[in-house]
Protein backbone atom coordinates (compact mmCIF):
# COMPACT_ATOMS: atom_id res chain seq x y z
CA UNK A 1 0.00 0.00 0.00
CA UNK A 2 1.30 3.43 -0.94
CA UNK A 3 1.03 6.13 1.70
CA UNK A 4 0.80 9.67 0.41
CA UNK A 5 2.24 12.30 2.69
CA UNK A 6 -0.42 14.84 3.65
CA UNK A 7 0.92 18.33 4.04
CA UNK A 8 0.29 20.52 7.02
CA UNK A 9 -2.14 23.38 6.42
CA UNK A 10 -1.16 26.85 7.64
CA UNK A 11 -4.10 29.15 8.37
CA UNK A 12 -3.70 32.84 9.21
CA UNK A 13 -6.06 34.61 11.59
CA UNK A 14 -5.81 38.33 11.03
CA UNK A 15 -7.72 41.54 11.61
CA UNK A 16 -7.16 45.03 12.93
CA UNK A 17 -6.29 45.80 16.51
CA UNK A 18 -9.35 45.32 18.73
CA UNK A 19 -11.11 43.04 16.24
CA UNK A 20 -11.14 39.92 18.40
CA UNK A 21 -8.41 37.80 16.77
CA UNK A 22 -7.21 36.54 20.14
CA UNK A 23 -10.72 35.51 21.18
CA UNK A 24 -11.05 33.42 18.03
CA UNK A 25 -7.59 31.92 18.54
CA UNK A 26 -8.41 30.95 22.13
CA UNK A 27 -11.64 29.31 20.94
CA UNK A 28 -9.69 27.23 18.42
CA UNK A 29 -7.13 26.23 21.06
CA UNK A 30 -9.99 25.20 23.36
CA UNK A 31 -11.26 22.99 20.54
CA UNK A 32 -7.89 21.24 20.41
CA UNK A 33 -6.16 23.00 17.53
CA UNK A 34 -2.56 24.21 17.43
CA UNK A 35 -2.35 27.99 17.28
CA UNK A 36 0.51 30.47 17.56
CA UNK A 37 0.40 34.17 18.37
CA UNK A 38 2.78 36.38 16.37
CA UNK A 39 3.09 38.80 19.30
CA UNK A 40 4.35 36.02 21.55
CA UNK A 41 6.71 34.64 18.91
CA UNK A 42 8.14 38.14 18.48
CA UNK A 43 9.22 38.13 22.13
CA UNK A 44 11.64 35.30 21.31
CA UNK A 45 12.60 36.41 17.81
CA UNK A 46 13.76 39.89 18.87
CA UNK A 47 16.19 38.39 21.40
CA UNK A 48 18.21 36.64 18.69
CA UNK A 49 21.59 38.38 18.49
CA UNK A 50 21.41 39.21 14.78
CA UNK A 51 17.88 40.65 15.10
CA UNK A 52 18.74 42.61 18.23
CA UNK A 53 21.75 44.26 16.58
CA UNK A 54 19.65 45.34 13.61
CA UNK A 55 16.91 46.75 15.83
CA UNK A 56 19.41 48.67 17.95
CA UNK A 57 20.92 50.09 14.77
CA UNK A 58 17.49 51.39 13.70
CA UNK A 59 16.12 52.60 17.04
CA UNK A 60 18.95 52.61 19.57
CA UNK A 61 19.83 50.61 22.67
CA UNK A 62 16.66 51.80 24.42
CA UNK A 63 14.89 49.12 22.37
CA UNK A 64 15.94 46.69 25.09
CA UNK A 65 15.92 46.92 28.86
CA UNK A 66 16.47 44.80 31.95
CA UNK A 67 13.41 43.52 33.78
CA UNK A 68 13.08 43.14 37.55
CA UNK A 69 15.02 39.85 37.37
CA UNK A 70 17.91 41.46 35.53
CA UNK A 71 17.05 39.71 32.26
CA UNK A 72 17.29 41.65 29.00
CA UNK A 73 13.87 41.98 27.36
CA UNK A 74 12.41 43.81 24.39
CA UNK A 75 11.14 47.28 25.35
CA UNK A 76 7.93 46.83 23.39
CA UNK A 77 6.06 49.89 24.73
CA UNK A 78 8.97 52.24 24.00
CA UNK A 79 9.49 50.78 20.53
CA UNK A 80 5.79 51.15 19.73
CA UNK A 81 5.93 54.85 20.61
CA UNK A 82 8.91 55.38 18.33
CA UNK A 83 7.63 53.60 15.25
CA UNK A 84 4.01 54.68 15.19
CA UNK A 85 5.20 58.29 15.07
CA UNK A 86 7.72 57.59 12.29
CA UNK A 87 6.65 55.59 9.25
CA UNK A 88 10.22 55.20 7.94
CA UNK A 89 11.39 53.70 11.24
CA UNK A 90 8.34 51.46 11.40
CA UNK A 91 8.98 50.06 7.94
CA UNK A 92 12.66 49.55 8.71
CA UNK A 93 11.76 47.69 11.90
CA UNK A 94 9.19 45.55 10.10
CA UNK A 95 11.76 44.67 7.42
CA UNK A 96 13.86 43.12 10.18
CA UNK A 97 11.18 41.51 12.35
CA UNK A 98 8.76 40.09 9.78
CA UNK A 99 11.23 37.84 7.89
CA UNK A 100 12.63 36.56 11.20
CA UNK A 101 9.12 36.01 12.56
CA UNK A 102 7.89 34.02 9.56
CA UNK A 103 11.12 32.00 9.55
CA UNK A 104 10.46 31.07 13.20
CA UNK A 105 6.88 30.05 12.39
CA UNK A 106 8.04 28.11 9.32
CA UNK A 107 10.53 26.20 11.47
CA UNK A 108 7.72 25.31 13.92
CA UNK A 109 5.54 24.13 11.03
CA UNK A 110 8.37 22.00 9.63
CA UNK A 111 8.74 20.27 13.00
CA UNK A 112 4.98 19.72 13.24
CA UNK A 113 4.90 18.38 9.69
CA UNK A 114 7.52 15.79 10.59
CA UNK A 115 5.71 14.85 13.79
CA UNK A 116 2.07 14.89 12.76
CA UNK A 117 1.76 15.25 9.00
CA UNK A 118 -1.48 16.72 7.71
CA UNK A 119 -2.66 18.80 10.63
CA UNK A 120 -3.95 22.36 10.69
CA UNK A 121 -1.91 25.10 12.34
CA UNK A 122 -3.36 28.54 13.03
CA UNK A 123 -1.23 31.68 13.15
CA UNK A 124 -2.61 34.86 14.69
CA UNK A 125 -1.09 38.09 13.40
CA UNK A 126 -2.31 41.62 12.74
CA UNK A 127 -0.01 42.38 9.81
CA UNK A 128 -0.44 39.50 7.36
CA UNK A 129 -1.42 41.70 4.41
CA UNK A 130 0.77 44.61 5.44
CA UNK A 131 3.83 42.35 5.35
CA UNK A 132 2.60 40.79 2.07
CA UNK A 133 2.76 37.29 3.55
CA UNK A 134 -0.73 36.08 2.67
CA UNK A 135 0.63 33.68 0.02
CA UNK A 136 2.60 31.91 2.78
CA UNK A 137 -0.70 30.49 4.10
CA UNK A 138 -3.11 27.94 2.74
CA UNK A 139 -6.03 30.04 3.97
CA UNK A 140 -6.49 33.48 5.50
CA UNK A 141 -9.29 34.26 7.96
CA UNK A 142 -10.05 37.90 8.78
CA UNK A 143 -12.00 39.04 11.82
CA UNK A 144 -13.73 42.33 11.06
CA UNK A 145 -15.54 44.84 13.27
CA UNK A 146 -16.90 48.33 12.53
CA UNK A 147 -14.22 50.93 13.27
CA UNK A 148 -16.18 52.79 15.95
CA UNK A 149 -16.80 49.55 17.85
CA UNK A 150 -13.09 48.76 17.72
CA UNK A 151 -12.27 52.26 18.99
CA UNK A 152 -14.66 51.85 21.91
CA UNK A 153 -13.14 48.47 22.80
CA UNK A 154 -9.60 49.85 22.70
CA UNK A 155 -10.45 52.87 24.81
CA UNK A 156 -12.04 50.61 27.41
CA UNK A 157 -9.64 47.64 27.42
CA UNK A 158 -6.27 49.24 26.68
CA UNK A 159 -6.79 52.82 27.82
CA UNK A 160 -5.57 54.18 24.48
CA UNK A 161 -6.20 57.73 23.33
CA UNK A 162 -8.00 58.43 20.06
CA UNK A 163 -4.75 59.76 18.57
CA UNK A 164 -2.92 56.56 19.49
CA UNK A 165 -5.71 54.44 18.06
CA UNK A 166 -5.73 56.46 14.83
CA UNK A 167 -1.96 56.02 14.45
CA UNK A 168 -2.28 52.25 14.86
CA UNK A 169 -5.20 52.11 12.41
CA UNK A 170 -3.17 54.09 9.88
CA UNK A 171 -0.42 51.46 10.00
CA UNK A 172 -2.86 48.63 9.22
CA UNK A 173 -4.86 47.85 6.09
CA UNK A 174 -8.58 48.58 6.09
CA UNK A 175 -11.30 45.99 6.53
CA UNK A 176 -12.26 46.50 2.90
CA UNK A 177 -8.80 45.24 1.92
CA UNK A 178 -9.13 42.31 4.31
CA UNK A 179 -12.51 41.44 2.82
CA UNK A 180 -11.11 41.45 -0.71
CA UNK A 181 -8.04 39.34 0.08
CA UNK A 182 -9.25 36.82 2.68
CA UNK A 183 -10.62 33.36 2.10
CA UNK A 184 -12.98 33.68 5.08
CA UNK A 185 -14.52 36.64 6.92
CA UNK A 186 -15.85 36.52 10.48
CA UNK A 187 -18.04 39.41 11.56
CA UNK A 188 -17.41 40.11 15.25
CA UNK A 189 -20.15 42.54 16.20
CA UNK A 190 -21.58 42.71 19.68
CA UNK A 191 -21.09 39.93 22.23
CA UNK A 192 -17.77 38.12 22.63
CA UNK A 193 -19.70 34.86 22.92
CA UNK A 194 -20.37 34.99 19.18
CA UNK A 195 -16.80 34.20 18.11
CA UNK A 196 -16.48 30.78 19.78
CA UNK A 197 -19.69 29.77 18.02
CA UNK A 198 -18.33 31.11 14.74
CA UNK A 199 -15.15 29.11 15.35
CA UNK A 200 -17.14 25.91 14.93
CA UNK A 201 -18.67 27.18 11.69
CA UNK A 202 -15.20 28.21 10.50
CA UNK A 203 -13.83 24.71 11.08
CA UNK A 204 -16.68 23.27 9.03
CA UNK A 205 -16.00 25.77 6.24
CA UNK A 206 -12.27 24.97 6.31
CA UNK A 207 -12.96 21.25 5.99
CA UNK A 208 -15.04 21.95 2.90
CA UNK A 209 -12.38 24.34 1.57
CA UNK A 210 -9.53 21.86 1.96
CA UNK A 211 -11.54 18.75 1.12
CA UNK A 212 -14.33 19.75 -1.28
CA UNK A 213 -16.90 17.07 -1.84
CA UNK A 214 -16.86 15.39 -5.20
CA UNK A 215 -20.16 15.76 -6.99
Amino acid sequence: MTHHKVHLKKIAITGGIGSGKSTLTRALINLGYAAFDADKLVSDVVLATSVRLQIETILGQESYMENELGTVVYNRAWVREQVFADEAKRKSLESVIHPALFKAFDDICAQLQNLAGGIWVFYEAALVFESERESFFDAVVSVVVPEEERRARLRASRNLTDDSISAIFAAQVSDSVRRSKSHFILENKGSKENLPLQALELLSDLRQFFHPKNH
